[in-house]
């Protein structure tokens, strides 16, 4: 059932969205209103795809789902052989009515999975109106505002983990190498991780991932600062891949 949810003025600032096609972006408003009062609903493509592209055929939900999951939009979990998703930082910017059902999804930390990616501002529901923060899924909950977290202190495994797929690989201990050079130069890794999510999210506008075209996250991470650039999409690249990469 399809519910009223806010858009805000931060959402069309958001840098990593706001190089992407903006049929991501739709996609993402879509799983707002479908979404239950804690932001979970079934992953369920077809019928999500008929609820928010019913006169688009050749869209893949699928393929935008797995998207919005990669660049830490919301999460895709299981939970007893029921695919579910998480809208991320759903709470932090919705006030869903008083009235509204209660969720009967399970939550993804009730099986262990990665907590809920917030910003670096509480939020808790029915205290203070939901914030107009630019949704941008870069510090998940344990971490501070340097980027680091008790579990990944210099914040390199979320940044190799979201460092975008290329052929041939990457090494791991060339890339860690530069990655804490940069750190050793006062480098944060908040920084890092988003030129990585601008990079990574670049990639897969233009269809480049997982070819040759990818930098190595050597020299991605090295001393020419590729991290610092935009990465806009070029205004000739590839379709996208839910439209399967025609032109």
């Amino acid at each position: 059932m399809a519910r009223s949810r806010n858009i805000k003025p931060g959402l069309f600032k958001n840098e990593i969205l706001g190089i992407a096609d903006p049929l991501y972006t739709l996609a993402f408003q879509g799983l707002w209103v479908l979404a239950d009062r804690e932001g979970r609903l079934e992953d369920r493509p077809l019928r999500i795809k008929a609820e928010t592209f019913p006169y688009r055929e050749t869209i893949s939900m699928d393929a935008l789902l797995d998207w919005l999951h990669a660049n830490g939009f919301i999460l895709r979990y299981q939970v007893g052989g029921k695919l579910l998703i998480q809208v991320l930082n759903f709470k932090k910017h919705q006030n869903p009515h008083k009235n509204e059902t209660e969720s009967d999804i399970p939550s993804p930390e009730r099986i262990g999975s990665p907590p809920e990616i917030i910003g670096t501002n509480s939020e808790e529901l029915g205290s203070t109106p939901a914030d107009s923060l630019l949704l941008i899924p870069s510090i998940p909950m344990h971490q501070n505002s340097s980027g680091a977290s008790k579990t990944d202190p210099d914040g390199l495994e979320e940044c190799w983990d979201a460092y975008p797929k290329r052929s041939g690989g990457n090494s791991r201990k060339e890339a860690e190498k530069a990655y804490r050079a940069r750190l050793k130069a006062g480098v944060s890794p908040a920084d890092l991780l988003s030129g990585v999510q601008r990079y990574a999210a670049h990639v897969q506008a233009t269809g480049k991932e997982g070819t040759g075209f990818v930098k190595k996250a050597a020299t991605f991470f090295g001393p020419d600062e590729h991290w610092k650039e935009s990465f806009d999409q070029p205004a000739n690249s590839a379709s996208p891949p839910w439209l399967g990469g025609s032109a």
